[in-house]
């Protein structure tokens, strides 16, 4: 008995070893063998919901002193600009990323490399959820607030966890065979610098229009939202932005005018408005208690041809700006890098107190006029979106 007991935990132990063995050669989740990472290695499995581990351990293998924040909307914002650090930068953005989660990522890149730049995404959906926590796969434990953190024994016990859930766990050899195999299903590219973009015909065009209206913004129709706790951590944001001295500009993330239109039919015109002045508000206040300038500010829904672009067919959608109406492609994400960080605004509107009520109207003239040019395919995609949605 006691010869069949050793044998069986030798052997259960040799494939576990073979198994974890496995796990870090094929490494599915680009933890290992990051330095050597290209876009066709990391994009052999979605990464999407893996982004709250992953990241936070390739910003300690890149230590980039300059970064993108934000949730997914910023993800096609390659971290590259002449006034930026060569070599240096990477997108921290993660999908739905709430603003409680926001400063932790900040902090831990901070820790790792001290940050000359910071670029925040600002997203409408992320700042008007009332609940603000981390979310599935979020683990304060994860993130370095301090230099002295990343030598910690809760930071090295996190680190553990983590080679445990990928070396040693039925989803990591499952996640690792169908990387070797190349046979999952993968949605998005996957860029070493932290970017992404979707490649999913099925979720693009008038199909992911009425998606992500139906999923992201009727959902939200009868709910009791508000600004006040995202507005808070916001502000914490910036506070830490200031004191750390970091080059830092802020955009509101540009979406179609049609997914503003949305809002404004589901109850929430006044909260769209809202949003764009207290955030100027917020900026304002936390510099005037630092004796600081504000930090500069950008609105993008006034880039005429672009969000208000034809609402094409996936057949079509390569010619478009925007995926599904919220996501943009890179190419408009460089422009969007460029206006923030030249001299001249390019596509972006600088926004403080004196110019917020004047590019608010301009908006609600550029929807106007695109809803009524384009009714019958509007009203066609809302009763899509849901058939009381008129």
């Amino acid at each position: 008995m006691k010869r069949y007991l050793l044998i069986t935990t030798v052997l259960t132990l040799g494939l576990c070893l073979l198994v974890a063995l496995f796990n870090y050669r094929v490494d599915p989740y680009g933890l290992y063998h990051f330095r050597q990472a290209n876009a066709d290695w990391l994009s052999r499995i979605d990464q999407f919901f893996n982004m709250r581990m992953t990241k936070p351990w390739q910003v300690l293998q890149t230590k980039p002193s300059a970064i993108v924040v934000g949730t997914s909307r910023s993800a096609t914002v390659h971290p590259q600009h002449p006034n930026w650090p060569q070599n240096g930068g990477y997108n921290l953005s993660i999908p739905g990323m709430t603003m409680y989660e926001m400063l932790p990522f900040i902090e831990h890149a901070q820790a790792v490399q001290p940050l000359k730049k910071l670029m925040i995404g600002l997203d409408f959906e992320a700042f008007i959820q009332p609940e603000q926590n981390g979310r599935l796969g979020f683990e304060e434990a994860r993130m370095a607030r301090l230099p002295s953190d990343l030598a910690s024994l809760g930071f090295a016990a996190q680190l553990a966890k983590d080679v445990r859930d990928t070396l040693f766990s039925t989803t990591g050899f499952a996640r690792s065979l169908a990387a070797f195999t190349r046979t999952a299903y993968v949605g998005q590219r996957y860029e070493k610098d932290g970017t992404w973009e979707s490649t999913a015909s099925t979720m693009t065009g008038r199909k992911g229009f009425v998606f992500i209206g139906n999923t992201k913004i009727y959902v939200l129709r009868d709910k009791q939202l508000s600004l006040d706790t995202s507005l808070k951590y916001f502000a914490d944001v910036l506070r830490f932005a200031h004191e750390n001295n970091i080059d830092t500009r802020l955009f509101v993330t540009p979406e179609h005018v049609f997914m503003i239109d949305l809002w404004w039919r589901v109850g929430h015109r006044d909260l769209w408005n809202e949003f764009h002045r207290r955030v100027i508000e917020v900026n304002d206040t936390v510099a005037m208690e630092l004796g600081v300038e504000a930090f500069p500010l950008f609105g993008f829904n006034l880039a005429e041809g672009i969000v208000d672009e034809p609402i094409r067919k996936a057949r079509d959608v390569e010619h478009s700006q925007f995926t599904d109406g919220s996501h943009f492609r890179a190419r408009l994400g460089k422009q969007i890098m460029d206006s923030v960080w030249s001299e001249s605004a390019g596509l972006g509107v600088k926004l403080d107190a004196d110019s917020v009520d004047g590019y608010l109207a301009r908006v609600e003239q550029m929807r106007h006029d695109f809803i009524a040019a384009n009714a019958t395919l509007t009203a066609t995609l809302r009763r899509d979106i849901a058939p009381d949605l008129q």
